[in-house]
């Protein structure tokens, strides 16, 4: 048979194959890698996410990342740090109409509902950290706006797997959204926008399914494409790489447990004990009974490894070096690759020792920036939520309706949300900063104590309540004002005062 009718014969008569074997040079050529193991190598990505990512290996990658979330530190720490520094105790609102006293009411209204508004109970705070570890694990999470059967506003959590539909992918040709597209659980418009989605009940015939209108529920995710419409794991671009860790640290480990095992190393020509050696006949119930002289010392937790040598005989101690640098530094190679595809500082989320002040600085203030960044996107939704509330209440009769001179906007979008405090590598440095900040007119008192999680008005009522208690304790005790603080809140008073 010619060259030529080998490579035929091989390629089928016809385009190449995909080859059984994933160990192939053109294996995993698919857009996202996490997904499927096998695509011919001349596939050009040059069609929509929804074609390049299909929602078998959409499911794939995300299962594949929640794997790992539940199974590498690394993975967990970098979410839930996020997670925490995003939502922390803050979103707390804060009303910014023109009517302060009902905005007052309504901010006390709505931390009372924070306490128990999610409709398995969760608090405002618990139900944000897990919409944010959603985002970032399976790439989003439908919260539906919902109320009680006495019309108390609720919310209601949606997992990733339980948007989707039942094989009818494409034209919807029954329902209330007949004629529309359906993808992957979200049915779209002409125009490609979401305007419901669909929510998979526990009947597997599709009975319990509800389609749940685009104006009663948000889908929260971080979107990476123009035409994406679910969200993507953002572990999704290391999920290869992080296979290959865990491989690499299980094989670590296994030679790590297989070195401890072995104590010695014997090199003979018999590549095996000597039969011949009184060591051989010797057990632990003679032990007793041995000769005059001869020492016998049993080995506890190590074993004795035989190699075959041509000539003479050693014993050595076996040394074993593991992991080796190389391996430490692939591991961290392919950690650093992860944290990155996920949008997190590596120096951050694994080692900073090798920093200094300035560069931890700088990494501090990146943190600072990216969850600022998922602050604002959930402060938006949460702006949406709130006010879904606060409509409801004036609903109940919980609160009056909104007279204030800006009521042609209503009140109940008028709210903004409490950021958690900021990262420092120095405290002080950065209280004197916001300090020359502040006296040169570059940054306002409001915007200094947001960074640390707290409102103009709460600082200034608990500035007022301390000076009052103050004022009260001197009264009473006629002790001087020193007694109980500096004279001047911002230091100490001039020197010229302290000498006249």
């Amino acid at each position: 048979m010619s060259l030529l009718d080998r490579i035929k014969t091989f390629m089928g008569g016809g385009a190449p194959k995909v080859s059984a074997n994933n160990g192939g040079a053109y294996r995993r050529q698919r857009l996202v890698e996490g997904g499927v193991w096998g695509e011919p190598w001349w596939r050009n990505h040059t069609q929509s996410i929804s074609k390049e990512l299909t929602v078998g290996e959409w499911r794939t990658v995300n299962s594949a990342a929640r794997k790992l979330y539940w199974n590498n530190g690394m993975v967990n720490a970098a979410i839930d740090q996020k997670s925490m520094l995003s939502v922390g105790m803050a979103m707390r609102p804060i009303f910014t109409g023109a009517d302060r006293e009902w905005g007052k009411v309504a901010e006390a209204v709505l931390l009372d509902w924070y306490q128990i508004c999610y409709l398995d109970g969760k608090s405002w705070w618990e139900g944000l950290r897990l919409e944010s570890t959603a985002i970032d694990r399976e790439g989003d999470l439908l919260t539906i706006l919902t109320t009680s059967t006495s019309g108390y506003p609720q919310l209601q959590q949606v997992p990733w797997h339980q948007i989707g539909s039942r094989g009818d992918e494409g034209l919807l040709t029954t329902g209330r959204y007949a004629g529309l597209k359906i993808y992957n659980g979200v049915i779209l418009s002409k125009t490609n926008r979401p305007i419901a989605y669909r929510v998979l009940g526990e009947d597997q015939s599709g009975a319990d399914d509800r389609d749940i209108p685009a104006q009663a529920c948000m889908l929260t995710m971080d979107p990476r494409e123009v035409d994406q419409v679910r969200g993507i794991s953002a572990f999704a671009p290391a999920i290869r790489d992080l296979m290959s860790l865990k491989d690499l640290g299980d094989d670590i480990q296994s030679a790590s447990r297989m070195a401890a095992k072995i104590g010695l190393l014997v090199t003979n020509q018999q590549g095996m004990a000597d039969a011949s050696d009184a060591y051989q006949a010797l057990t632990e119930t003679a032990a007793g009974n041995c000769s005059p002289g001869l020492r016998y010392t049993p080995m506890q937790g190590g074993r004795i490894e035989y190699l075959t040598a041509n000539a003479g005989e050693s014993i050595n101690q076996i040394d074993a070096k593991i992991p080796t640098e190389a391996q430490d530094r692939l591991q961290e190679r392919l950690i650093r690759n992860a944290l990155l595809a996920a949008q997190w500082p590596p120096e951050f989320g694994w080692d900073m020792s090798k920093l200094g002040g300035a560069s931890a600085r700088i990494i501090l203030e990146q943190v600072n920036r990216i969850t600022s960044e998922r602050h604002a996107y959930l402060s938006a939704f949460c702006k949406r939520r709130c006010a879904y509330a606060v409509a409801n209440f004036v609903k109940l009769g919980i609160l009056p309706p909104y007279t204030g001179a800006d009521a042609s906007r209503g009140g109940a979008y008028q709210f903004r949300f409490t950021e958690p405090a900021r990262l420092t590598a120095d405290s002080g440095y950065a209280s004197r900063d916001a300090i020359e900040a502040y006296r040169a007119g570059m940054r306002s008192m409001t915007d200094i104590l947001a960074s640390g999680s707290k409102t103009l008005e709460e600082h200034l009522d608990e500035v007022e309540r301390e000076e009052l208690e103050i004022n009260k304790r001197v009264q009473r005790s006629g002790l001087s004002r020193d007694v109980f603080g500096l004279l001047t809140p911002n230091g100490n008073p001039p020197t010229t005062a302290l000498t006249e």
